[in-house]
């Protein structure tokens, strides 16, 4: 469970009682906007992105063990002023020029520029109500959830992500995934022990394969299932792949308190999608408690990130995390019309 899980699942909304407002220069590195050109390969183009930004730093402490000191950085999808808009979010100035090149790379024709006037955050009022949840997953990160690569998807889940965003031009809705990269040791030690090596890949995969004794007064033998070994075979693949630990969030503003605590939870609902049902993994919602809410508030305005296991690969990642394309087929989307260097005709309207 994440810091601010709530004991309840229940995704109530609570009224701020206070304004919580960020000026574009007041967030912590640099807040980049991106504004795609629809004609994208989606997710594909999103794992090609994060393979590009997967820099890793670490200090050696001590003789043997080495720190993850890498920088985190964040993917931002908002729904604001009645249109769904596209962020990442840098650490360091160096960093946000090389997503910015690196994100038109990937999303050719697609604009990217720095916010440097206008909010940082989408501003909450005394008289808003607040829902909030973070994503977990429900089982040790070694088995992965549902990506392209893997059980693959129907359409992109970001349709109906989308499409549960929308609402009133009064509310805003956030789903925040803030990322740092690990080292490539992660699916060989998960760190579970302070004495050796902790659990691997293939430990994990081992206990899918063996023979299972059941019974105490008759014990007796059952073999691994069809299923188990499959299973077995996905686990194993995680080794070598690049990996981020992950959090996502997901945070409803609204003058209604109906409206914020229904948009919460249908968009929180969205992420079931990503159920693998070979690993039995997904991502599970806990809703944010009243009394952790500001702070909650406060954390996704700093983009700060935690360390709450859950490491997703750059397939699975970039399910969760991408710029999409015209196949979600979701109205109100920040799409640019035109590719570089066109010419935008006299009666196109202009996104906002």
């Amino acid at each position: 469970m994440g810091l601010f899980g709530s004991s309840s699942n229940t995704f109530d909304a609570t009224r701020a009682g206070q304004q919580f407002h960020q000026d574009a220069d007041d967030v912590p590195g640099t807040l980049l906007r991106i504004t795609p050109y629809k004609e994208n390969d989606g997710i594909q183009d999103g794992a090609r992105l994060l393979q590009a930004i997967h820099d890793v730093t670490t200090t050696r402490k001590w003789l043997f063990w080495t720190k993850n000191v890498s920088d985190h950085h964040s993917f931002e999808l908002w729904f604001d002023d009645g249109r769904v808009k596209f962020f990442m979010h840098a650490a360091t100035d160096d960093a946000a020029e090389k997503y910015t090149t690196r994100v038109e790379n990937a999303y050719a024709n697609s604009d990217v520029h720095r916010v440097e006037d206008g909010d940082g955050f989408p501003p909450v009022g005394t008289d808003d109500y607040v829902a909030a949840a973070e994503l977990d997953i429900e089982r040790h990160y070694f088995y992965p959830i549902r990506h392209h690569d893997g059980e693959g998807f129907e359409h992109d889940p970001y349709s109906e992500i989308t499409s549960e965003m929308q609402s009133t031009d009064e509310t805003r809705v956030v789903v925040q995934a803030v990322f740092r990269p690990e080292p490539k040791e992660w699916a060989a030690d998960d760190g579970s022990s302070w004495l050796g090596s902790g659990l691997s890949v293939d430990d994990i995969a081992t206990s899918l394969r063996d023979d299972e004794v059941k019974g105490w007064i008759d014990p007796h033998t059952t073999e691994a299932s069809k299923k188990d070994k499959e299973a077995a075979k996905i686990v194993e693949q995680q080794r070598g792949r690049y990996a981020f630990n992950t959090n996502l969030r997901i945070i409803a503003i609204s003058p209604s308190e109906k409206e914020a605590e229904a948009r919460c939870e249908g968009v929180a609902g969205m992420f079931t999608r990503y159920y693998n049902s070979k690993t039995e993994q997904g991502f599970e919602a806990n809703p944010v408690a009243e009394s952790q809410l500001p702070e909650a508030i406060r954390r996704c305005q700093q983009r700060e990130w935690d360390d709450h296991e859950m490491i997703l690969t750059i397939d699975e990642l970039a399910g969760a995390a991408h710029i999409p394309n015209e196949e979600i087929n979701t109205p109100n989307i920040d799409w640019k019309n035109t590719q570089r260097g066109s010419r935008v005709p006299p009666d196109s309207a202009q996104q906002k």
